[in-house]
């Protein structure tokens, strides 16, 4: 909402029913919209081993497990196997961990479309209601998270009934220096697992009081991200560095003429390529997993092993940190060393759910999907309108891999893996690693015909409106707020060709980018 409404050019163009480009060329075009039918996704990786995919089903069952409170306060016991493996319909917890702040209380309830593992979702807000009495699926945030076992939080207003999940970080403290970091929705206040029987109940919203966001909302001060897909998270965790250089070099004469650079994030530890998150800032899907447990449920862990809120009076009365190595002798708890699938922490299972979850598959393509992806761009000299200058169509993992199935794979995932400078219309102000505010990682595109929310703070849900937000000129920025002043986007030249192209050509674009 924030940089929707401070993106000069594109604010106005938006703001009318047919969107014009540069003095005679419109947009008449349609998104299609999410792909209907069957998902696509959400698979494991074929050809895994027996053991293999036992370890993918343990990974599922953890990551739509739902959290509780404390220790001793779960509705199962804690490890319990939810029949069937739906996200939609959990209503029992049965895993202990759930932070004093949270964006969420449950893996899946952030990565469920079009199927567990996908980005953010529709969910049902009262999944425990017998099917012909439960309410249409809305945004989990809206309803179902603040208000779950009692919780008394108040709703912002950035998060709507059919809108975007959404994280918030603030751009700036206080005292005006940079913030950039992730301040949680919610709170456990009203909650009726906070405190284990007996124990006074001191935690209220006056001992910790969700973060004022209408007023930093009003300030232009919130910057939001939304879920990405988990899909296919192995393969791409298997590309080498020497594959991403590779492909990038390859393209330099078409990047060249198209004034696209690229550059990798790196890792400050050890100097190698970064490839997770919006702005490529994670290393690793155990690293990525790891942070995701603590900010976004507050469950600290074995990488993560500091609450992001220690206030006393909230604080359950559990370990810390929490998800660990289980270590019990028995197995009454289900956290038994000796039985190997309940030995790993929740939060490393989860990292090898995605590291087994395969990518996404397309639908079968039309003939103006067909002609839309020969003008996206996919040869070596990257034909058409440039897309596939950044992204990538296909890359190939290492013949040697622990895991079999991940051994040689053409990944046709769509992205280079690199951060560029997008200009003012898509900066969030915010640095991490060598992505300064205005850089972000391509993204990859296989399976955004089923997305519902698209660009990193979920502004819209149309692809036809994605494509021209990438445009940015050097200098559009309103240093009268304090904010940056960006150049111009890498994108630009690419979107212009676009623009160029007639009514049938960018249509069939839109048309092969729904049928990935």
């Amino acid at each position: 909402m924030y940089n929707v409404l401070r993106t000069g050019w594109l604010q106005r163009a938006a703001t009318v029913a047919v969107l014009c480009f540069g003095a005679s060329v419109c947009m008449a075009q349609v998104d299609p919209g999410v792909r209907l039918g069957q998902p696509g996704a959400g698979s494991p990786l074929p050809g895994l081993s027996t053991v293999e995919s036992a370890v993918f089903d343990e990974g599922v069952q953890r990551m739509i497990q739902l959290e509780a409170v404390c220790d001793d306060c779960s509705d199962l016991v804690i490890g319990t196997r939810l029949e069937p493996a739906r996200a939609n319909v959990v209503t029992q917890s049965n895993s202990s961990g759930l932070g004093t702040r949270f964006n969420g209380d449950q893996c899946s309830v952030c990565h469920n479309q079009p199927a567990v593992g996908g980005s953010g979702g529709f969910m049902v807000p009262n999944p425990g209601a017998l099917p012909n009495q439960q309410r249409q699926p809305e945004n989990p945030m809206f309803d179902l998270i603040p208000h779950r076992k009692g919780a008394s939080n108040a709703v912002p207003s950035f998060i709507t009934r059919f809108g975007p999940i959404r994280e918030v970080r603030f751009a700036r403290k206080p005292d005006g220096s940079p913030d950039g970091g992730v301040h949680q929705l919610f709170t456990v206040v009203g909650r009726a697992d906070v405190f284990p029987a007996g124990q006074a109940d001191t935690c209220n919203n006056q001992v910790l009081p969700q973060p004022d966001f209408e007023t930093e909302f009003r300030r232009g001060n919130l910057r939001f991200r939304i879920p990405l897909q988990l899909f296919g998270l192995g393969i791409i965790d298997g590309i080498q560095d020497r594959e991403i250089l590779a492909r990038h070099a390859a393209s330099a004469t078409i990047r060249a003429s198209l004034g696209i650079v690229g550059v990798p994030n790196r890792s400050g530890n050890d100097g190698t390529i970064t490839k997770f998150g919006w702005k490529a800032q994670n290393k690793s899907l155990a690293i990525f997993s790891g942070e995701a447990y603590n900010v976004e449920m507050g469950v600290t862990n074995d990488v993560f092993t500091q609450a992001t809120d220690e206030t006393p009076a909230c604080t359950a009365d559990k370990s810390e940190p929490n998800d660990i190595l289980r270590m019990d002798d028995k197995d009454i708890r289900n956290q038994s060393f000796y039985t190997p699938a309940h030995q790993a922490p929740d939060w490393l299972m989860f990292s090898m759910f995605m590291r087994l979850l395969d990518a996404p598959k397309p639908a079968p393509m039309t003939a103006s999907a067909l002609r839309g992806q020969a003008l996206f761009g996919t040869g070596p000299d990257v034909p058409g309108v440039g897309c596939a200058a950044c992204h990538t169509p296909t890359m190939v993992t290492p013949a040697r891999s622990e895991t079999a199935a991940l051994e040689s794979l053409s990944a046709n995932l769509y992205s280079d893996l690199l951060i560029h400078h997008m200009g003012r219309n898509l900066a969030d102000d915010i640095t991490q690693g060598a992505a300064s505010g205005d850089m972000f990682r391509t993204t990859p595109l296989w399976g955004v015909g089923q997305r519902r929310f698209f660009l990193h703070d979920g502004r819209t849900d149309d692809l036809l409106k994605t494509i021209y937000t990438h445009y940015s000129p050097a200098g559009d920025c309103d240093n009268r707020a304090g904010s940056n002043c960006y150049g111009a986007s890498e994108a630009n030249a690419v979107v212009k060709r676009f623009a160029a192209l007639s009514h049938a050509d960018q249509q069939a674009i839109l048309d092969f980018l729904r049928a990935l």
